[in-house]
């Protein structure tokens, strides 16, 4: 049995405790919760084998939405404020011994952490299995990436189960084997088959860390691990996108004259990525352009100079987009630029280099050089209706063109 210590005392450590989480933290954490966080404590110091109910704690904080680092991080307070508190008589046994008794805590705190979490990840892998690998993505391309979303619920279902999970050589892995093999067929481009393989060897090396850390029940460093090992799963997600965006264009209608897609394009490839946007909490920006003047082009230098002038700006968009991006076009000269997993500030840089590229690089036919620039409006995606996330950038772009033309307004 190690030192008692007083209500007083436990009172005194809870209070310094409160004012710290109202000074430093971000999430609100009720005095009920404090209340309640302070009787589990108070209970494991006195009795070890209640450190279990930890983990029924850690899944509360984590549905009642308290960050894991803050939550952690009140057990890093409690542990360094109850070691101060153990009277310099005691041996220093004591205060090693109530050391390993918090970190115990924690990693029992971060197990239950981890279990919502495991909840509301299979949750999404389910979404994107059901919702995007089967009605979006590709057969050919679809089977591939449903291999690796069910080899990592497997491994989750070992976190609940407690089971060994042995299959974590990228080797023997299905998605792998696909890679070497068929993959080839379908990913011509170096750079890409390159970050596929890259990710695809990361994946698994996190997985067998993350064994260990299981095995070890290192809790905290596996809650850590699994969130790395869910944006691997993400980014691959967004390979097999663009490796899908190849397959639209052959099966979708593109706009003959430019190349980019078209409107009737724009609503489907949207709404796909409206749904990955909401279970990923990935932000899209959509900007809207139209090129300046573009009438006096076709007036002044003819209807096959105005064609070119258009085929010339989609050629500077793509290359300054990154291949998950779209252009479409909507109408004569008008055009959508649409963004996933980009912030509107991002976007702006964006969209600035191809407004600037295009100012810089003028349009050289029939032996004379057509100076083009463009307008553009810029709209983070917030609603989930199509026709009003055109309606804001469509406004921003009209601003645009009524602050001078050639300019990028948000």
């Amino acid at each position: 049995m190690g030192f008692k210590f007083s209500e007083d005392k436990i009172d005194i450590i809870f209070g310094r405790l409160l004012t710290y989480a109202e000074k430093n933290f971000k999430s609100v954490i009720c005095k009920e919760t404090f209340l309640k966080i302070k009787y589990l404590v108070k209970g494991v110091l006195e009795d070890k084998n209640k450190i279990s109910q930890l983990q029924d704690l850690g899944f509360d904080l984590s549905n009642l939405g308290i960050i894991f680092n803050e939550a952690i991080s009140i057990f890093d307070f409690l542990r360094k404020n109850f070691i101060a508190h153990l009277p310099n008589t005691l041996d220093l046994r004591e205060a090693k011994r109530i050391e390993r008794l918090f970190e115990e805590m924690e990693d029992h705190l971060a197990l239950g952490y981890l279990k919502n979490e495991i909840i509301l990840l299979k949750n999404r892998l389910n979404f994107i299995e059901e919702n995007i690998i089967t009605k979006e993505i590709h057969p050919l391309l679809a089977e591939p990436y449903r291999f690796h979303i069910n080899y990592f619920k497997d491994f989750l279902l070992s976190i609940e189960e407690n089971k060994a999970f042995s299959n974590v050589s990228h080797e023997n892995c299905n998605f792998g084997i696909w890679l070497k093999e068929r993959g080839k067929d379908y990913i011509n481009e170096v750079n890409l088959m390159k970050d596929l393989k890259h990710l695809h060897k990361d994946f698994h090396n996190l997985i067998e860390i993350a064994e260990s850390y299981k095995k070890n029940k290192k809790f905290n460093d596996l809650y850590f691990i699994i969130l790395n090992i869910q944006n691997i799963i993400i980014w691959m997600g967004n390979e097999f996108l663009y490796l899908n965006t190849k397959f639209i264009k052959l099966e979708m209608s593109t706009d003959p004259l430019t190349g980019a897609f078209n409107r009737r394009s724009f609503e489907t490839v949207m709404q796909r990525l409206l749904e990955i946007s909401q279970i990923t909490d990935t932000p899209i920006t959509l900007a809207m352009a139209d090129l300046d003047y573009f009438k006096k082009i076709n007036d002044t230098f003819g209807h096959l100079a105005g064609d070119e002038a258009l085929k010339h700006f989609v050629k500077i968009i793509k290359k300054n987009l990154r291949k998950s991006d779209y252009v479409f076009r909507i109408g004569g000269e008008e055009f959508l630029i649409l963004l996933p997993n980009t912030e509107l500030k991002d976007a702006v840089e964006v969209v600035e280099r191809i407004r600037k590229d295009l100012e810089e690089n003028p349009l050289h036919y029939g032996g004379k050089e057509i100076k083009i620039t463009a307008s553009f409006g810029l709209a983070e995606v917030k609603s989930k209706y199509i026709n009003e996330i055109i309606k804001e950038a469509d406004e921003k772009l009209y601003k645009a063109k009524e602050l001078g033309r050639n300019k990028v307004v948000i």
